[in-house]
């Protein structure tokens, strides 16, 4: 994240990038995201756009799971979208990456600085 934020986006972290939305922990969005692959027998990487559409829908689904507001607003669907597309093209080449060390945190990590970015 540049030097050119406003102030109250140099204090948003990959940690709190959705206080915002009162999730005071995003490691429970990976867990959750996690959880809804391995329930769907998505249990391993597959750097197809299948899996990111997988990947994609259980993030929205431990999001709705865990804020009292009705549906996705259109800045945190900007950050996933842009999440999916960097976290794809990190992976493209590692097939065998880990779902849940390594592709799910990363592309939490990547979502959480597009949602600081992002959000208003």
């Amino acid at each position: 994240m540049g030097d050119n934020l406003p102030a109250d986006e140099h204090d948003c972290t990959t940690t709190g990038s959705f206080t915002d939305h009162d999730i005071e922990d995003g490691s429970t969005l990976i867990q959750q995201a996690y959880y809804r692959l391995a329930d769907g027998d998505r249990t391993e990487f597959e750097p197809t756009t299948a899996f990111f559409d997988s990947l994609e829908s259980a993030f929205i689904w431990a999001y709705l799971g865990a804020v009292r507001e009705r549906g996705v607003p259109e800045h945190v669907e900007a950050a996933i979208n842009d999440a999916r597309a960097h976290t794809a093209e990190e992976f493209e080449n590692r097939p065998d990456a880990d779902l849940r060390t390594d592709v799910v945190p990363a592309f939490y990590r990547q979502l959480a600085a597009f949602h600081c970015a992002y959000r208003g």
